[in-house]
C-alpha cells in the first residue's frame, strides 16, 4: 500500500482547489437547468401569501404587509435576499414548510414585477 507524501498532498490541494473554482464556474455558466418557475411562485404566492400581502400589481383589499410591487421596487431587495427571508422562521409570518425551489420560485415571481 502506498502512503501520502506531502507531494501527493501538494498535488491534491492543488486539484481540489481547482475543482472549487471550475466547478462553479461551470454551474453558474448554465442557467436554464436553475431557472425559476414564475407562475408556480405566482400559485404559491396565491395560495400562501395572498392573505396578507397584496400580491398583483393593483391595490387588493385591506392588507398588513407590503404588496409584493412594493417589495419588488425597493432597491436593496433582490432574489437571493426574498429567498433567504423566506426560509427563515419569523414572528409575523405563518411558518409555512417551503422548500427552497419554491421559496426561489416565489422571489422569482416577486423580482419579475421589477421589469
Amino acid at each position: 500500500m502506498r502512503s501520502w507524501s506531502i507531494v501527493d498532498r501538494a498535488a491534491m490541494a492543488r486539484i481540489v482547489a481547482s475543482l472549487l473554482v471550475v466547478v462553479p464556474a461551470l454551474l453558474g455558466g448554465s442557467a436554464a437547468p436553475f431557472a425559476q418557475d414564475i407562475e408556480n411562485g405566482q400559485r404559491l404566492s396565491e395560495r400562501l401569501c395572498a392573505a396578507c400581502h397584496a400580491i398583483g400589481t393593483k391595490p387588493t383589499k385591506f392588507h398588513r404587509a407590503p404588496s409584493f410591487a412594493a417589495i419588488a421596487t425597493r432597491q436593496d431587495v433582490s432574489s437571493d435576499l426574498i429567498t433567504s427571508f423566506l426560509l427563515l422562521p419569523h414572528a409575523t409570518m405563518p411558518n409555512a414548510p417551503m422548500s427552497r425551489n419554491n421559496a426561489m420560485d416565489i422571489a422569482a415571481f416577486i423580482m419579475d414585477m421589477r421589469k
